[in-house]
């Protein structure tokens, strides 16, 4: 969850959140088969894949994702910042009549934000998105109209100002009322983009003005939430000590404190947690500010929230614990701690995986290690009915397979198809694998459910050291599979003729 140049959208954002589950809501055509994908990225907070998947969405015509994709290019978040492009996509879903986009879009034409300014158009986009209910167009449209008088009313009140001096007394005419709106900056009000840039001497000088310390962006965020996710610290300090609420929600139940771990800003989150912010506080997908500094491996940050008593044993979408989160790839310092501070070592998710088959599928050794030496089991079986060592062999993983296999995993496990780990080790070529699991009385011969042995698999994949290994290892190479093929058979069908002449 990276901050960038520009405003921090937010899951809601990307998505209406509903009964807890991401639903993207298209108001024209598209690829739908992407948006449980597209769910999917936004819960693990993967919005590179999440620009990915909208982009292809938003090429097919799907109107929500271009609106979509145009405000991650806003933003910059999973992807570079990019207001042209931002504005391409924007217009491309309000021209399709996307309404949020028709506000944004005028939004860009008042600041000149991605497009020259251009008042007629940003006046034209308001008519059409109030005329359909949007509040905050009409309301930004009456502010436009009250400070743009009309061509005749103008010109005649410059000819007056030219040649008239202005007129006092009982027949004076009153000047037209004028509406006071906040300063804005980059299409947003003036103090959050100073925020955002951490430009603290702006900061002082708007709140002496009577800015607002609680004004907020689109996406529901204040100036110390900018400042806290851009890791502005000066401007932090600036907005905490002005009054800015530490516990401000944004539209996507984000605090301070979440996108300040988020993006790793430790020095941030200390002084957030100094002033109260509340290290619990939960996002719509049950996300902490602990498990998203733990998305990015932020071990300060993780380390001080859990200093200051952030609960391990917290659960986000899927069933995942803040220990499987760790598991997939931070270091085995960050796993020792979260286990030193009670989490749970065997906890199982939605899927029966548990920390030690993440690390195992992600091939995280030290992660591995640490897991082993807590007391992981590695005889726990996911839903798949793999166990680590399988889950390690199937992804093809060496080291994670070797750190296992070293602390006492099962050489005679098998999968639901009857694969063995020498089978598994054959199929992906990890010949170091296949002559430890043989130095430790592997069955040479077993089949799985279509009666292959591990040298059939590996001449099928043209696994040449491997085959050496297990004939030398006395493998028997008569044997036929369900289909009567030798492994012979099969190595000359795949093409393999050095491994043919290794057979004869």
């Amino acid at each position: 969850m990276a901050l960038s140049k520009s405003v921090l959208p937010t899951v809601a954002s990307l998505a209406v959140l509903i009964g807890g589950t991401v639903v993207l809501h298209a108001q024209g055509g598209g690829d739908s088969a992407t948006r449980p994908e597209i769910d999917s990225a936004v819960r693990a907070g993967n919005f590179t894949q999440a620009a990915s998947l909208l982009e292809k969405a938003a090429k097919a015509g799907d109107t929500e994702a271009q609106y979509q994709l145009a405000s991650l290019y806003r933003s910059g978040r999973g992807l570079p910042q990019d207001d042209s492009l931002a504005f391409k996509w924007m217009k491309a879903a309000a021209d399709q009549g996307h309404t949020k986009a028709q506000f944004n879009l005028a939004n860009m034409y008042l600041s000149g934000r991605g497009v020259a300014r251009d008042i007629d158009q940003a006046q034209a986009l308001l008519k059409i998105a109030a005329a359909r209910g949007h509040d905050e167009a009409a309301k930004l449209l009456a502010s436009v109209l009250a400070q743009r008088p009309t061509a005749s009313a103008a010109s005649n009140s410059v000819a007056t100002a030219s040649k008239e001096p202005p007129k006092s007394g009982p027949g004076a005419r009153k000047p037209a009322p004028t509406t006071s709106q906040p300063a804005t900056r980059n299409g947003r009000p003036a103090l959050l983009d100073a925020a955002l840039r951490g430009q603290v001497d702006a900061i002082r000088q708007l709140i002496s003005a009577g800015a607002d310390v609680m004004a907020r962006d689109d996406d529901g965020n204040t100036a110390l939430a900018l400042a806290a996710g851009a890791g502005k610290t000066a401007a932090v300090d600036a907005l905490l000590s002005a009054g800015a609420d530490v516990n401000a929600d944004n539209r996507g139940g984000e605090q301070p404190l979440m996108l300040a771990a988020a993006a790793g800003h430790a020095d941030i989150v200390d002084r957030l947690l100094q002033k109260s912010a509340n290290i619990a506080a939960k996002a719509p997908s049950g996300a902490t500010a602990l498990t998203l500094a733990l998305r990015r491996c932020h071990e300060q940050s993780a380390r001080s929230l859990l200093d200051h008593g952030a609960d391990t044993g917290v659960v986000v979408d899927g069933g995942t614990t803040a220990l499987m989160i760790a598991a997939a790839a931070c270091s085995d310092t960050i796993v020792r701690s979260l286990v030193d501070k009670g989490a749970q070592v065997n906890a199982s998710d939605d899927r029966g995986r548990t920390a030690l088959s993440i690390a195992a599928e992600r091939d995280n050794t030290r992660a591995i290690t640490a897991l082993l030496e807590s007391g992981a089991d590695q005889r726990t079986a996911d839903r798949e009915g793999l166990n680590p060592f399988l889950k390690a062999l199937e992804n093809g993983h060496a080291d994670a397979a070797q750190a296992l296999l070293d602390k006492g995993a099962d050489p005679k496990s098998t999968t639901a198809a009857g694969n063995t780990p020498l089978m598994l080790a054959a199929r992906a070529g990890l010949s170091g694998i296949v002559r430890s699991l043989l130095q430790r009385g592997a069955a040479r011969d077993a089949r799985n459910n279509q009666g292959y042995t591990a040298l059939m698999i590996a001449a099928q994949e043209g696994q040449a050291e491997i085959v050496k290994a297990l004939l030398e290892a006395g493998a028997n190479r008569g044997l036929r599979n369900r289909k009567r093929e030798t492994a012979i058979d099969i190595a000359t069908a795949s093409g393999h003729g050095a491994i043919v002449q290794m057979l004869k």
